[in-house]
């Protein structure tokens, strides 16, 4: 969530014989300061960080055609640890880089058309991993809406993003990769309905052991209803399988429930929680960078290249729970 300064300014100096050409110019700006606290089973653990962000940026615009630039730096304020915890390396939030650059075109009816540095975000797919909260891929993204309450989207991507630095230094981890996303929404009364389908392909040359290579299917609904003036309460429930892909014949087919809330207070605050439940035997990696087998139900995790905001203090093992819960409470200014 960033907020829109209102400047807008008109430039209007064509050459001789030259139709106007009207160019607004609108400055981004968002900062962000959030906690984190992370459980497996209980929260009240001293596993907690606190992160702030900022991302200037600059939006231009002429008719049909927009371009968008935005910046990204993230820097760990405070983070705490366990004795159990405790030597094991961070997911490290710091990070200085380019978040988006793209170019839209609105001309075609009821169609937008993006090129570049892009968030997707396709099913609010903040269920599937911590490891690349608020990635950005660069992506070509096809966005449809020519039918009242029908919207359709589609996306194939050839590079990720993280907002993760790499091992040392606030520099960002990219991976190159043949990624394809479609998805389907119904809108209604009550919220919307989603169904959706990626193919992952995401390989890093220089750690052999990097390898996101999988197909994800899945439904959600999610809907938000007024329940105060300046409150808005977010709800969501959805439904995912995981399974190989061609490049990967893994067996096995994890099944992700989850069932998650967000309370929005006005433009300031923001709480959220998640309940996430994993069934079945699958696929299993280590912070999303090593591939294995899961023959128990307690591993299992889907890194597609998520849009999650949030961070855990201290790096992810296999052996997770079969639930876990997370607190995310953040200031947006």
């Amino acid at each position: 969530m960033r907020r829109l300064l209102a400047l807008s300014l008109l430039a209007s100096a064509p050459p001789l014989g030259a139709q106007p050409i009207d160019l607004h110019i609108a400055p981004l700006f968002g900062t962000e300061l959030r906690y984190e606290q992370y459980a497996a089973d209980r929260l009240a653990g001293a596993n907690d960080a606190i992160l702030f962000r900022a991302r200037p940026g600059v939006s231009l615009s002429s008719g049909l055609w927009s371009i968008e630039a935005v910046g990204d730096a993230a820097v760990e304020a405070r983070r705490t640890e366990t004795s159990a915890t405790a030597g094991r390396v961070p997911i490290r939030p710091d990070a200085v880089q380019l978040g988006e650059l793209k170019l839209e075109y609105r001309g075609l009816p009821a169609t937008q058309i993006s090129v570049g540095r892009q968030h997707l975000g396709m099913a609010s797919a903040s269920f599937t991993g911590d490891r690349d909260g608020d990635q950005t891929f660069d992506a070509a993204r096809l966005r449809w809406s020519g039918l009242p309450g029908l919207s359709a989207d589609l996306a194939y991507a050839w590079s990720s993003s993280s907002q993760w630095a790499a091992a040392e230094g606030p520099l960002p981890a990219t991976v190159p990769g043949e990624n394809l996303f479609a998805q389907l929404n119904w809108t209604n009364g009550f919220g919307t309905f989603s169904g959706y389908a990626y193919q992952i392909d995401q390989r890093n040359l220089a750690d052999s052991q990097f390898r996101l290579l999988n197909q994800i299917y899945g439904a959600r609904f999610a809907g938000s209803r007024r329940v105060g003036e300046d409150i808005r309460l977010n709800y969501a429930m959805g439904y995912v399988r995981q399974t190989g892909s061609v490049a990967n014949a893994a067996g096995g087919a994890p099944t992700y429930w989850q069932i998650g809330s967000r309370l929005d207070l006005g433009e300031l605050g923001a709480t959220q929680t998640s309940y996430r439940r994993f069934a079945a035997n699958g696929i299993s990696t280590l912070n999303g960078n090593t591939l294995s087998l899961a023959t128990s139900a307690t591993k299992g995790r889907m890194t597609l290249g998520a849009t999650y905001n949030d961070f855990r203090p201290v790096e992810d093992t296999n052996a997770i729970s079969t639930r876990d819960i997370r607190i995310s409470l953040g200031l947006i200014f």
